[in-house]
Formats: C-alpha cells, sequence, structure tokens
C-alpha cells in the first residue's frame, strides 16, 4: 500500500519548508509519502519498489510534471526503510528531534527527498555544488592540490 499526497510548498510543515530552493514559484507542487508498506511474508519481491516507480511514473507523466520532489519521513531506528529509500536515491534531509510519539515515548525521525523534474534543494554548504560551479570552474584541479610559494 502507498498513500501520497501532491501538494503545493507553501503547504507543508514548517520542518520542511526548505525541501525546494526558494527560487522556485510558490505554487511549485511536492509529493508527500504519508505511508508506503507490505504486508511481512511479502517483502522482498519488488511490490515495495514498484508501488514507488508507480508513484513518480504517475507524478513524472500526467500534468504533475511541475511537482518537484518527493518528500516523507522515516523513524530514525527504521534501518530497513531507510535503507529501501536510499538505494532508490532518496537523500536524506533533515534530522528531527522528537518528531514522532509512540505509544507516549518521543522518537526521533529524518526527512528523506528525492528530486525530480528539475527539482533541487537550497544550494547550502551541505549540498553540492551542480557540476557547472566546481572547483575547476575556479582554475583548481582538485586533482594535484595546491602547494605554498607556487
Amino acid at each position: 500500500m502507498i498513500v501520497a499526497e501532491i501538494k503545493s510548498r507553501t503547504k507543508v510543515h514548517k520542518e520542511d519548508g526548505d525541501i525546494l530552493a526558494s527560487n522556485f514559484p510558490v505554487d511549485t507542487q511536492v509529493a508527500y509519502i504519508l505511508s508506503l508498506g507490505v504486508v511481512k511474508e511479502f517483502r522482498k519481491h519488488g511490490i515495495g519498489s514498484l508501488l514507488l516507480e508507480s508513484l513518480k511514473d504517475h507524478i513524472s507523466t500526467t500534468a504533475q510534471d511541475h511537482c518537484k520532489a518527493i518528500y516523507l519521513h522515516v523513524l530514525t531506528t527504521n534501518n530497513t526503510a531507510i535503507n529501501f529509500y536510499e538505494n532508490r536515491d532518496f537523500k536524506q534531509h533533515h534530522y528531527l528531534p522528537y518528531y514522532y510519539s509512540i505509544r507516549g515515548v518521543l522518537k526521533d525521525g529524518f526527512t528523506y527527498v528525492l528530486y525530480i523534474n528539475g527539482g533541487h534543494p537550497p544550494w547550502t554548504i551541505l549540498y553540492p555544488l551542480p557540476a557547472e560551479h566546481s572547483p575547476d570552474m575556479f582554475g583548481v584541479n582538485s586533482s594535484s592540490p595546491a602547494k605554498c610559494g607556487d
């Protein structure tokens, strides 16, 4: 089962407000995966991957092509889910302390994001520069460090 919603980036919660770079129009859409799950005995058969691919295909091939990111929240202790998403090119975006309350116990979470249709995060020191802004652009060859006195 997969449950997701497509919404304007102005409708995302405060903790996820910086998923997209600020130069995208305010009506730019993002997809939020509320839940993705496969019954335990049917896991490892590609069903979760198929569900995720179906969502990505729907977003990329319909009128939703202005949707620039797919994001979700996951418990920091849910290594199975984290590995699943990382193996499908989702990137950790935020650490969310005390994000979940499970049976009255506060648990930490992560926000994971997959950029699609030309979407990208804000450029900060936490994210790599695009190739056109690499050190070589400035005449620095990254394979041979500069020496003092050169």
